[in-house]
């Protein structure tokens, strides 16, 4: 249909969430915004990613998955599984899902990761789910068994997943330095000016969660990934579009139509979000079209 908004191509989009939740701030934030009381008893400076390979034996790998843990107030460890589900259609049965792999990671957890009388940690899953249908699959198992007499319930078993819903969060009702506030500002940006809006407050917001890693990671998914949801004609041509955009804003018309001069003459595949860089971090239209012509 016209203006339908399609959704990006699967592996990059999988990619640049892993890339976010591989590190320790997203986490965090994760867990502050969406565990609710959870998250009071958690020391996020001990937060640490699990070995590759661990998740590797343990999960399904169809999906893009992380294994964090973090100790309690108490002392004890808190394991984090963070699966990211960007399927187009919702999975019924991912409740018995995230069953398996708490299961399958309890296996694997060795003797000096349990508890002083042999008890297994305790395992936080959580779904990101991206997708635009809204998601209506059970969180729990126990609702995908079939009805018990009421003498049966006590032996019915319980295991749920946190789910954090992209597309249907609040943004404003997140804190304003959260990271996945601002990953659901920009998915849910309804048009190419409220994003280029978003793009433009980023220096500040750079600035004010004091991440300086996070400033590569956003302007490439912005430029990648972003883009080409409000129907920009391929990503080179939708990267591009948007760096003219931005000087523009930044420098003014001169250096928009300078820089379209420099964007012509570059290859097509050249690496772009490297000059959507530069605009936040010259200061003048001199400096960022000496800088964009050295690179």
């Amino acid at each position: 249909m016209p203006g339908k908004r399609e959704p990006p191509p699967s592996p990059r989009h999988d990619a640049s969430y892993k890339s976010f939740f591989a590190r320790r701030r997203t986490v965090a934030d994760t867990l502050r915004a969406f565990a609710g009381d959870l998250a009071r008893h958690l020391d996020f400076a001990t937060l640490e990613q699990m070995p590759a390979s661990f998740a590797t034996r343990a999960l399904d790998q169809r999906h893009a998955d992380m294994l964090w843990r973090v100790r309690t107030d108490r002392g004890r460890w808190l394991y984090i599984l963070i699966l990211l589900e960007f399927q187009s259609t919702v999975d019924r049965r991912m409740a018995l899902r995230m069953m398996e792999y708490t299961v399958s990671i309890w296996k694997r957890l060795a003797a000096d990761d349990l508890g002083p009388r042999g008890e297994y940690p305790f395992v936080l899953p959580i779904v990101v789910y991206n997708g635009e249908r809204r998601w209506t699959a059970p969180t729990d198992v126990c609702d995908l068994l079939a009805p018990v007499p009421k003498e049966l319930l006590g032996y019915r078993p319980r295991h749920r997943y946190l789910l954090i819903e992209i597309q249907a969060e609040d943004p404003a009702a997140l804190p304003p330095d959260n990271v996945l506030a601002m990953i659901a500002r920009f998915e849910q940006a309804p048009t190419a000016t409220v994003l280029e809006e978003l793009v433009g407050s980023l220096p500040d917001w750079f600035s004010r969660i004091g991440v300086p890693e996070f400033e590569e990671l956003f302007m490439a998914w912005v430029t990648h990934v972003v883009t080409q949801r409000h129907g920009e004609r391929g990503r080179a041509e939708g990267e591009r579009a948007l760096a003219r955009r931005l000087a523009r804003d930044r420098f003014g018309p001169g250096a928009a139509r300078e820089l379209s001069h420099v964007l012509d003459d570059l290859p097509e595949a050249a690496e772009v979000p490297h000059i959507v860089k530069l605009i936040f971090e010259c200061e003048t239209a001199e400096e960022f079209l000496e800088r964009v012509r050295e690179a």
